[in-house]
Parts: C-alpha cells; sequence; structure tokens
C-alpha cells in the first residue's frame, strides 16, 4: 500500500460514532468491496493502493455519510453522518 486515509465518524452532534461501517467507495483503481469498524472513538484508518482521489463513506444506526479525499494528503477526514 502507498498511501493511508485516516479520519473520524461523528453523528450530528458532533460526537464520536464507535463501531460505524466505513469502506471505500470509489477510487482511481478498482477497490475492494470491504469494510471495517470505526474504533470506540470514532476513529479507523484506511490503506490505499496508490495516490489519487478516493471517496469513503460510513454508515451506522445514525444514519450515513460520506467525503472525498485526495491521497496523498494530511490531517484526519471527518465524515458526519446524516439521515
Amino acid at each position: 500500500m502507498t498511501g493511508r486515509i485516516r479520519g473520524i465518524v461523528l453523528d450530528a452532534s458532533g460526537s464520536p460514532v464507535p463501531d460505524a461501517r466505513v469502506a471505500l467507495e470509489a477510487g482511481p483503481v478498482p477497490v475492494p468491496d470491504v469494510a471495517l469498524l470505526s474504533d470506540g472513538d470514532g476513529q479507523f484508518w484506511l490503506d490505499v493502493p496508490q495516490p489519487g482521489e478516493y471517496v469513503v463513506a460510513a454508515h451506522a444506526d445514525d444514519g450515513s455519510g460520506r467525503c472525498t479525499v485526495t491521497v496523498p494528503g494530511g490531517g484526519v477526514v471527518r465524515i458526519v453522518l446524516g439521515r
């Protein structure tokens, strides 16, 4: 893997969402159809195969959210769940 996406899943009030399902939806190359769970603090990380633009989605009981991330990049992406 050549890059990593780090992020946090938040609910509409800004609180971390543990155990949200997080997955890559799209990328510059085909991406695997697998999901991981955010940790107890709502945090996650995903390794990606090459630099480029990726769409990351999160789903939980509080709703769904997604964001577009460019790798390499810096910082932590925030996915806010909505209904």
